[in-house]
């Protein structure tokens, strides 16, 4: 097997978490860059940031899912932090899918899963970041 592409093992991780993120979020799951930058609703993006060539290809990609900020009776919007820990805790889930699915495949997580606040916009994501191994000779 030859070496891949970030974008064709960006789709085959998308292909594998598919069904998870469909029963998980409450909006759309989408490739990286497809999100609408006026989305408001909580959305999941997968990106594969980078990959090495040879036999053993190794990367890093990112799972984000991104929370609306909600109304707490205050002036200003607040993150919806019970929402952001449930989602926290699917990252061993979503390890458990892709090694099921993607069997070519070694994924592992590269740092602890964080919050994050988007800056200018009323919501947060959840940053899952998966390291993988690819090995491309049989």
């Amino acid at each position: 097997m030859a070496s891949k592409g970030t974008t064709t093992i960006e789709m085959d991780m998308y292909a594998a978490l598919e069904e998870l993120m469909g029963r998980t979020i409450r909006g759309t799951f989408y490739p990286s860059e497809l999100r609408p930058i006026e989305a408001k609703t909580e959305d999941a993006v997968l990106t594969c940031s980078n990959a090495t060539a040879g036999q053993i290809q190794e990367g890093r990609a990112r799972l984000n899912i991104y929370v609306p900020d909600i109304n707490n009776g205050g002036a200003s919007l607040v993150p919806d932090k019970a929402r952001l820990m449930e989602l926290e805790a699917i990252d061993e889930q979503v390890l458990q899918t892709l090694n099921d699915s993607c069997t070519a495949y070694i994924f592992d997580k590269f740092q602890a899963t964080a919050t994050i606040a988007v800056p200018e916009r009323n919501e947060h994501f959840v940053n899952i970041g998966i390291h993988f191994k690819l090995a491309t000779f049989l």
